[in-house]
């Protein structure tokens, strides 16, 4: 199920060059299509990035955590899944700083696409992963850990189970990811849930219905107890295709982000900014932001800073490349919370093809961290990139849009583990059969290797740099090193 690889690193050029908003913008990639999908600052100022690649080597595309530093240098990534498609979609760093990821798979599960959560350790190395939905499509969305117990709450969408079509999925977890309910919500049409946080004892839970409401799609909003018992729900739409991305709490409010379509049916949307008392009895702001454009605008995430200001993230068809070759062009936005009508900030990165940015978070210097997909600029078919903006950023809207083009690709091969600025080792085969080899190391202390349930299956010490795997079963495993003082993990597949 799981493998070790490493990925390749791309710096991205900016043809106006970088301004004091930037702090850095990079892009990450090999020779597949790897998609960037949700992003958080790590306690020691790096951050830790999930998405979905093929160029892990597997037949089809494996979820995958990467971790870079402060200024977006490569640390390391590990990839997660089987044989056919794995997503990761929301990435979070858990109470005792190390990571969770939540998505979904068809590699694994009761079948169609199930709900995928993974529970990683600091240095990505897996700790559990579980599966959840039915015979049919069920997809994971959104992830949040519940501080009371350790446990997690991942919502998406299912078509094994509710009321037709497509239903809101909600599975609430203990810590060790073991099923403590799962509920759905939903009518005749299609209903999703994108996005949940905890507040308090409750859970709030956004998306989309098409089951109720004033039109062809309405944003949802709903409550419910750590039981899943639901509280209330809010559902906000005019008569054509809205619907909610993403939800965060600042102060005693939900903030939403989204997309509206008011053009009488041509899907010709905006970007769509809502607020709401967190208690559901007053609307406190809803407001679409089209600055006169005429094409389609969708805000995938938002965040709220400090002093209630909000980013959000997305894409657009109305400013920079995208007005060419009428592709979308990522973007990213800033409202002051004095006023929800007019752009203090907008800017958008991309050249031609598609680039989309879908997460956006802020961080502890009170700037924010974007990431998303770039359709050029790598050797494959797209690449992930991210984004570091200052906390000074502030491109007025009728700025120059930013151009970016791809540099020089740095590779940083499959069989590669840095331990230190000094210290690098080549680690193959992998997958093996008999024989295991380390390069670039003057001894290898020790090792264990560690099955699936956590198990020591075999331990060495004082061993040479080519050791004997043979005896084991065809499986998974977890491979510790010490390594000339130094300690390195990394997983095997044995053949």
């Amino acid at each position: 199920m799981l493998k070790q690889l490493l990925i390749l690193a791309v710096l991205l050029s900016i043809k106006v060059g970088f301004s004091q908003d930037i702090h850095f913008i990079k892009s990450y990639g090999n020779t597949g299509y790897d998609y960037g999908r949700d992003i958080k600052q790590t306690p020691d100022t790096g951050y830790i990035a999930t998405g979905s690649s093929s160029s892990f080597g597997s037949a089809n595309a494996d979820a995958f955590l990467l971790k870079v530093d402060s200024l977006g240098n490569f640390k390391w990534s590990y990839n997660y899944g089987g044989p056919d498609s794995d997503w990761g979609t929301s990435v979070i760093v858990t109470n005792d700083s190390s990571y969770a990821i939540g998505g979904y798979t068809n590699s694994f599960g009761a079948g169609g696409f199930d709900f995928y959560l993974v529970r990683a350790d600091e240095n990505g190395v897996p700790l559990w992963e579980k599966t959840y939905g039915g015979s049919n499509w069920d997809k994971g969305d959104a992830l949040v850990q519940v501080a009371a117990d350790s446990g997690f709450v991942i919502v998406g969408e299912t078509y094994s189970y509710g009321a037709g079509g497509k239903d809101m999925y909600i599975v609430r977890t203990d810590k060790n990811g073991d099923t403590l309910w799962t509920k759905t919500y939903g009518g005749v049409n299609d209903d999703w849930a994108t996005g949940v946080l905890i507040d308090g004892d409750s859970i709030a839970v956004c998306g989309g219905t098409e089951s109720y409401g004033a039109g062809m799609a309405d944003g949802i909003l709903l409550k419910m107890d750590m039981d899943g018992n639901i509280g209330w729900v809010k559902i906000k739409g005019q008569e054509m295709e809205d619907y909610f991305t993403a939800i965060e709490k600042f102060s005693a409010s939900y903030y939403l982000s989204g997309s509206r379509d008011y053009n009488n049916g041509i899907y010709l949307a905006d970007f769509w900014i809502y607020r709401i008392a967190a208690n559901g009895t007053l609307e406190q702001v809803d407001t679409s932001i089209s600055n006169a454009s005429h094409e389609v605008e969708i805000a995938h995430d938002l965040t709220v800073a400090q002093l209630g200001n909000i980013y959000f993230a997305g894409q657009t068809k109305s400013f920079g490349y995208s007005t060419i070759d009428l592709l979308p062009d990522a973007f990213v936005g800033k409202l002051l919370t004095t006023y929800f009508t007019a752009y203090d900030y907008r800017q958008n990165f991309g050249e031609a093809g598609t680039d989309i940015a879908w997460g956006i978070d802020k961080c502890y210097d009170e700037g924010t961290v974007t990431i998303g997909d770039l359709a050029y600029g790598s050797t494959g078919g797209n690449n992930m990139f991210i984004l570091k903006l200052n906390k000074t950023a502030n491109f007025p809207a009728d700025s120059p849009d930013y151009d970016i083009f791809s540099g020089i690709n740095n590779d940083i091969t499959t069989s590669v583990v840095e331990l230190s600025a000094n210290l690098k080792l080549k680690i193959y085969p992998n997958p093996v059969s008999e024989y295991l080899t380390v390069e670039g190391a003057e001894t290898v202390q020790s090792l264990q290797i560690y099955d699936i349930s956590g198990k020591c299956v075999q331990q060495e010490y004082d061993v040479t740099n080519s050791f004997y795997v043979g005896n084991l079963p065809a499986g998974f495993y977890v491979i510790k090193l010490q390594v000339d003082g130094e300690q390195v993990s990394f997983r095997m597949i044995k053949h």
